[in-house]
């Protein structure tokens, strides 16, 4: 068993079996619901031809086992690598990645847990709860205001969602574009299709806006039909920098350090997000403070 790359959220092995190559995934017992939930999307996805590391299931049937660190997961190894954020034709092809995802998961049988019902619950629970410097609080307390209303009064599609792409969530096979995969399925929302692209767009911000243009090209050419809502991806990128906001103040107050950079990444993308959404200096971190 050899360690990969620690994610954000998550601590991962490569597994060398008899049969084959797995990866396994450890997540906190907080991030447990949202993992099962991904689980259990990417199986549904897989089922119908996405590579998307699949799991494996237990003997008894579970998606994961609880230990003692956290929640456990084995899925099954998705050969291939990141797109090159400098080559237009490979991010176009993770474009095109996503929305075959997303026409698979138009048929995904969604629940009724808050995760599937937009406008997304969690966001106003968050801002309410979640310490973060108070010009902030408001700035996307404004911000999710817009986007809730323009979701609506322009009919964007809503369907699940992958809702964390970023470039290390595609990896690119051989020439088969069927052979391209999307991975790390940890928080599937029910929420707009054009959130996905946002996320890519915020994750990819430092390579330069060409990659979000790339991808979205890319999807568009597979799935045409989204052209007219392009116009509105503008604000689902707001959408995501609130998510952002609200993820590295939670990571702060609850002292997650995992992912790159430890504490002081938790601290920039606080300020990048602060940035985004006031157009203004990052904030002081001593002035973090519980909403009023």
């Amino acid at each position: 068993m050899t360690p990969l790359g620690g994610g954000w959220n998550s601590s991962t092995w490569l597994v060398t079996a008899g049969d084959g190559r797995y990866v396994a995934k450890l997540v906190d017992h907080l991030d447990a619901q949202g993992l099962g939930a991904g689980l259990s999307a990417a199986e549904f996805a897989a089922a119908r031809g996405l590579a998307c590391g699949v799991p494996v299931r237990t003997r008894g049937g579970a998606l994961t086992i609880t230990f003692a660190d956290g929640e456990l997961a084995l899925l099954r190894y998705a050969p291939g690598i990141p797109p090159d954020l400098s080559a237009p034709d490979q991010v176009r092809r993770a474009g095109q990645v996503l929305a075959r995802a997303h026409k698979i998961l138009r048929d995904y049988p969604a629940g009724d847990e808050p995760r599937y019902r937009w406008p997304w619950e969690w966001v106003t629970r968050c801002l309410d709860t979640v310490a973060m410097p108070a010009e902030l609080n408001s700035a996307a307390r404004r911000a999710w205001q817009e986007v809730v209303a323009a979701v609506g009064d322009n009919h964007l599609t809503i369907s699940l969602i992958h809702s964390d792409p970023g470039p290390d969530s595609f990896l690119l096979g051989d020439a088969v574009a069927r052979h391209d995969a999307l991975i790390d399925w940890a928080t599937p929302l029910r929420g707009p299709l054009l959130y996905d692209l946002a996320s890519f767009a915020v994750l990819t911000r430092p390579a330069g806006p060409h990659a979000a243009r790339w991808i979205t090209e890319g999807y568009a050419e597979e799935m045409p039909e989204i052209g007219p809502e392009l116009a509105h991806l503008g604000g689902l990128v707001q959408a995501r920098w609130i998510a952002q906001a609200i993820y590295f103040a939670s990571r702060i107050e609850r002292g997650i350090n995992r992912g790159h950079g430890g504490p002081r990444a938790n601290e920039e993308g606080l300020a990048t997000a602060y940035a985004a959404l006031t157009a203004g200096p990052p904030p002081r971190l001593t002035s973090l403070g519980r909403p009023a």
